[in-house]
């Protein structure tokens, strides 16, 4: 049995893989475009052209999906098992056979993982490094991951009653 299933089985982890893929069923043309458009927004860009874009926790690949069509050199990575399926699936349904778009399956906690990728323009983790169980290690990970000069996107998000998850 693999960590990851351990932890499940020992009650230490959240299926999110599971989450994800419910909300896969609900991807479609509209969504798409939705993550392109709020990608443009918080990166404040026309388009990713040339750029290198990490994705950690990538659950369903919609956000790495938005950045590959904004032109970006896409690595996503999941530690669910269950999530790196979705987003290769994705991959599979919009970029088969695409270079420019590579997939893992990795920790934000695993430093060895981490430094096997190198850097990049754009190191995206949108309400994920907080479930890590040692948020400020697995953000000065990724620090790390950031080239010289550029912006990381760090997002810690929280679910109040009634806001959030919820059916297509």
């Amino acid at each position: 049995m693999d960590d990851h299933s351990m932890e499940i089985k020992k009650g230490e982890r959240f299926e999110f893989g599971k989450n994800w893929r419910h909300f896969f069923a609900c991807i479609n043309e509209d969504r798409i475009l939705e993550a392109k458009r709020s990608l443009k927004i918080m990166l404040n860009v026309e388009d990713l052209e040339g750029k290198s874009f990490l994705d950690i926790g990538s659950g369903s690949g919609l956000f790495s999906l938005a950045a590959r069509r904004l032109g970006a050199h896409v690595h996503s990575f999941d530690y669910d098992p269950q999530s790196v399926a979705c987003t290769h699936e994705l991959k599979r349904r919009y970029f088969p056979n695409d270079s420019n778009w590579t997939i893992g399956e990795g920790s934000a906690l695993d430093t060895n993982y981490l430094s096997s990728l190198g850097t990049f323009d754009v190191v995206y983790s949108w309400g994920v490094l907080h479930h890590t169980g040692a948020m400020w290690e697995a953000l000065g990970n990724v620090a790390s991951l950031v080239t010289g000069g550029n912006c990381s996107l760090r997002f810690i998000t929280t679910r109040a009653d009634g806001v959030g998850g919820g059916e297509c």
